[in-house]
């Protein structure tokens, strides 16, 4: 399948009061047509940042430092905003975390979904109405609650109205930041089971972020670890679950419980992330690593390495990452 979405060396993060937080550092992935990507890591690693950065809503104090964000070959960085504007929702679409947030109070759901197919001119405009049925089918709501307010929604149906809007102008692309955050388990599964199924239907690609890795093993084809504002782990889901190759990524597959076999107890892993506002020499996992080998986990920065077919990671425990962070000068302390 040809790439639709290429990110290459992107950093972004917050600039105010003369301090430059890094929030996402040097991230480069490549996106397939229809792929299904995971993004997990814990809280504060730039997970939302770079969602925001990529569909370019990142706000101020927000600011994309550098790199390329490239959409079918065209660089959307170049682009001036009224430019972007007019792909976003038809090239590329994202669903926040809190949809209670994103849906207005006091205006009727088919208002909301209009405005946004009127915006973009799109035929659809010609028959609003219908559109907007079909879209509630296509995301298993009746097209009676077209006239309801938001709050007359439970959490789970203003979750699907949004991710109903998303999908109006069929977007090759939906980027979603942590949608389920706010809903328990159950609804939880549902609607990635429903995302899953729409992106099979229609065949777009979906980049969903999460801090819940449990969520994504089963239904991504691909799974991206963010630590510190890096992707320090990618390869295909069902191989990360199996075969973790990063300490931090072993820390996470085995801070939920499994459904079967014996109970066992659960350890979280230890200290804190690195400050973002500071320059971090060597490895950023090196502080909470009980792997890490001193004198070199904290003097060179691991290179993000292909280490088997499919699977990179970036640790100074595999001599591949090593070596082409030393030959490059991957921040190398002198």
């Amino acid at each position: 399948m040809a790439k639709f979405l290429q990110v290459k060396n992107l950093s972004a993060g917050y600039k105010f009061n003369n301090v430059t937080v890094q929030a996402v550092r040097n991230v480069s992935f490549d996106l397939k047509e229809g792929e299904f990507l995971g993004i997990a890591g814990e809280s504060g690693c730039g997970k939302s940042t770079l969602a925001f950065a990529i569909t370019r809503t990142l706000l101020s104090p927000g600011k994309i430092f550098g790199g390329q964000i490239l959409i079918n070959g065209k660089d959307i960085l170049s682009l001036k905003e009224e430019e972007v504007r007019k792909i976003r929702w038809k090239e590329f679409s994202i669903v926040f975390q809190a949809s209670m947030n994103v849906l207005n109070p006091v205006m009727k759901i088919k208002e909301q979904m209009y405005d946004a197919i009127i915006y973009h001119g799109h035929e659809y405009g010609k028959n609003l109405k219908k559109r907007a049925e079909e879209l509630f089918e296509f995301v298993n709501i009746s097209p009676k609650y077209l006239d309801a307010y938001p709050h007359q929604l439970s959490g789970g149906m203003k979750q699907r109205v949004v991710i109903a809007i998303a999908l109006a102008l069929n977007p090759k692309l939906i980027v979603m930041d942590e949608p389920t955050t706010a809903l328990d388990v159950v609804v939880q599964r549902r609607i990635l089971q429903e995302v899953d199924r729409l992106r099979k239907t229609f065949g777009f690609a979906v980049i969903f972020i999460t801090h819940d890795l449990s969520l994504l093993v089963e239904i991504s084809d691909t799974l991206a670890i963010m630590y510190a504002g890096e992707i320090i782990e990618k390869a295909n889901s069902r191989e990360i679950f199996s075969n973790p190759l990063h300490p931090y990524t072993f820390g996470l597959m085995n801070s939920f419980p499994p459904l079967m076999g014996k109970r066992k107890r659960l350890h979280g892993i230890a200290g804190h992330p690195p400050d973002l506002s500071k320059q971090i020499k060597g490895c950023s996992f090196f502080e909470r690593c009980s792997k890490r080998i001193n004198g070199k986990c904290d003097v060179i920065e691991p290179k993000l390495v292909e280490i088997e077919r499919g699977h990179f990671v970036a640790c100074n425990l595999y001599a591949k990452c090593y070596k082409e962070s030393t030959e490059y000068g991957i921040r190398a302390s002198n």
